[in-house]
This record gives C-alpha cells, sequence and structure tokens, in this order.
C-alpha cells in the first residue's frame, strides 16, 4: 500500500485517486503528442475542441463530473484514457469537450449526449438522505420495473442518435431488476464510450459481478457513506456494511480475473452526519476501490417541501446535457424532482428526440434562460445549478 499522500487529494470536499504520478504525467505527454498530430489533419471545430482539451493535459482536475468548471482532466477522464486503448482517445475527449460545452454554455445539442435509464423506482434500503424515504413516493404509481423491450428501444434510439454516454441508476436500486443481467449484454452490443452503474452494492452477486465486467462498464459506482458498521447502517438503513465490504471486495477479486479491464470503482457518499469522518472513509476504501469521494448531501429527501430559494437565477445544466427515462417510459429533466412535475414526455408515445425538442422541454429551458427559475416547482427549491 502506497503512503496515502501519494493516492488521494482533497479537492473541493471530494476525494480521489488520480493514479500514480509517474503514470499520469506519462499518459498527458502521450496524449498531448497524439493530439498536436490530430489537429494537423483536423477540420476546424475539431480543432477547436481538441485545442481546449489541450490545454487541459497540463493538469489534472479534482473534479469527477462532466458539469464542472474545471481546469484539468478529471479523474473520471484520467481513468478512462489509463484503462482504454489509444485508438479510441481523440473521439472520447472530443465527446467529453462537447458535452462540458454543452453543459457550460447551456444550448441545445441535436440529441443529449448523457442519457440515465431507469432500471427500476423501487429500491431495498431507506437512507436518509433519499427521496425513498417519503413515503408518499414509495408506492403507486411511482413503483415498478422496466420493460426489457422498452429499455431496448430506448437503448437503441441512443445508439443511433450519438449518446455517448449511459447510466443504469436513478431513483432505485437497479441490481434488483430480474433482468439488469441482459440490459448489460444488451448494452454491451453498442458503442458507448461510458456506461456507468450507480448502485448500493447490497446485491451484488457473483452472476452480476460478472455480467458487469463482461459488458466492459466503464464506472461502477457504490453509494456508500462510511468505513464503520454504526455509522454506514446509520445512514443506510436496512444495509448490512459488512455484507457490503463482503460484495465489493469479492468485485474486485472477480475484476482481477478480467485481463485489461476498462472497470473503475468508485466509492461515492455524502456527508449528512457530524459523526462521519472522510479521513477514516478515506482509509478503509481506498484499499478496496480505485477511487473515494464524499461530498455534502443535497436535500433530496422531500425535494416538494424545500423552502423556496429566490435567489436562484442560474439556469440548470441538466437541462441540456442529459435527460432520464424512468420504468414506465417517461421522460424528466432530472431526478430531484422524483415525483416528475415536470415530465416532458414519455417514450411509449414518442422519440426521444421528440421529447428532447418538444414544447414541453422548450418552455422549461426557456424559463430558465430568463431567470424565471424560481416560478417552477421544484426548481425553485433547488441548488443543482
Amino acid at each position: 500500500m502506497k503512503e496515502l499522500a501519494e493516492k488521494q487529494r482533497f479537492g473541493k470536499g471530494i476525494q480521489l485517486n488520480v493514479q500514480k504520478t509517474n503514470e499520469v504525467k506519462s499518459l498527458l505527454g502521450d496524449l498531448a503528442f497524439l493530439i498536436e498530430d490530430t489537429i494537423k489533419i483536423s477540420p476546424a471545430k475539431q480543432k477547436e475542441l481538441l485545442l481546449s482539451v489541450l490545454d487541459k493535459c497540463t493538469t489534472v482536475s479534482s473534479e469527477v463530473g462532466f458539469d464542472q468548471n474545471k481546469s484539468g482532466l478529471s479523474s473520471q477522464e484520467i481513468n478512462w484514457l489509463l484503462t482504454n486503448p489509444k485508438p479510441r482517445w481523440i473521439e472520447y475527449l472530443i465527446f467529453r469537450q462537447q458535452l462540458f460545452e454543452i453543459s457550460n454554455q447551456r444550448v441545445v445539442p441535436d440529441f443529449p449526449p448523457y442519457v440515465l435509464i431507469e432500471p427500476t423506482s423501487v429500491c431495498n434500503l431507506r437512507c436518509v438522505m433519499c427521496f425513498q424515504v417519503d413515503k408518499t413516493f414509495t408506492k403507486a404509481p411511482y413503483m415498478g420495473m422496466i420493460d426489457l423491450q422498452l429499455f431496448k428501444k430506448v437503448v437503441d434510439e441512443c445508439s443511433a442518435m450519438g449518446t455517448k454516454a449511459i447510466t443504469l441508476a436513478s431513483r432505485g436500486e437497479p441490481t434488483l431488476h430480474p433482468d439488469f443481467e441482459a440490459m448489460l449484454d444488451y448494452l454491451s452490443k453498442k458503442k458507448f464510450m461510458e456506461i456507468k452503474i450507480n448502485t448500493n452494492g447490497t446485491k451484488l452477486s457473483e452472476n452480476i459481478c460478472h455480467a458487469i465486467l463482461r459488458a466492459k462498464v466503464t464506472s461502477v459506482v457504490f453509494s456508500v457513506d462510511a468505513g464503520t458498521k454504526d455509522t454506514y447502517e446509520k445512514i443506510r438503513v436496512r444495509g448490512k456494511f459488512h455484507e457490503v465490504v463482503r460484495n465489493i471486495e469479492r468485485f474486485h477479486r472477480i475484476r482481477s480475473t478480467y485481463k485489461n479491464s476498462p472497470t473503475i470503482t468508485r466509492i461515492s457518499g455524502v456527508k449528512v452526519m457530524p459523526d462521519q469522518s472522510k479521513e477514516q472513509m478515506l482509509r478503509f476504501w481506498s484499499e478496496r476501490v480505485d477511487e473515494v469521494t464524499i461530498k455534502d448531501a443535497l436535500p433530496r429527501w422531500d425535494s416538494y417541501n424545500n423552502p423556496i430559494d429566490e435567489t436562484i437565477v442560474t439556469p440548470c445544466r441538466q437541462l441540456f446535457d442529459r435527460l432520464y427515462v424512468w420504468y414506465d417510459g417517461t421522460v424528466n429533466p432530472c431526478d430531484f424532482d422524483y415525483k416528475s412535475y415536470l415530465a416532458t414526455g414519455n417514450v411509449t408515445r414518442n422519440t426521444l428526440s421528440e421529447i428532447w425538442h418538444g414544447d414541453a422541454y422548450r418552455r422549461l429551458r426557456e424559463e430558465h434562460l430568463v431567470g424565471h427559475r424560481v416560478s417552477i416547482n421544484p426548481c425553485d427549491k433547488c441548488p443543482i445549478t
């Protein structure tokens, strides 16, 4: 085990594994040469994007996501590059830069570059900071599991229309779906640049581990908020700490049998209790996963009764860079709105493209862009910008 300081660093409340310093330096050098060579034969728009990426190759940002004002390549991007073949690097970096610009400039692309598909809205835990504790939510009509054919229909359109990133998750625990392994197999036959799974890790069977790794999922995010049994089980109600630890350790043992696996693992936690120790959590989990992150919890357990914040005027970037598809085909702009007050359509009646460019999405974006966000429920109560 390397010294903790060599493997981890703080950044805006986030703990990241950014790989060994020399490995990252070597990667950034190779990447800079590759970009410089590609720029010479690139059309103007691609050249502009690659020049922006080249500027980032001098540093590694502490941010994980693509919707941050980061100054360098993120840990997520670095890890993707380290685990994928060099011939795919340029396409990936162009996608990430386009996503970054769409998100920050609030422009509407032809089709969402990032789509989150909900296998199920059902969850087996009742985490204290999650909307699953809202008893008005955990019943009909909000609970259900996506039909496999509907899932395939959504994936097919995303693949045909150029979506590059897919996440399996949203309001529920995806591994509860009986067809979860079939979903992974279907995704693996497409050419997405990123496939991510968010899971609480409680149902991570050996078969599911193999299905994830066979599908070459790029990122498995384990929702865990502590490195001790007492704190974990206070937060992740109904969860058993020893079972989650066992499952995550088993996943890594199995991953070691897959040569050159591109799958990166991350512990992603939120701070909701004063006795949560970032340092202890980091020490415990950094020996078991590739990245460890923890940040303050957003008030998502009862979105609709949060106090209105009239100072919020910044347009939400999620209206421009992604969409969510619920188990029943409902399309929603985010999952802060977990009861779908802002639903923009349904893929059982229209295509994703029609919904993305439809009146409901257009009106919602316009209201945000002209500073009327505070007139929309629950946008007026949401801290995400």
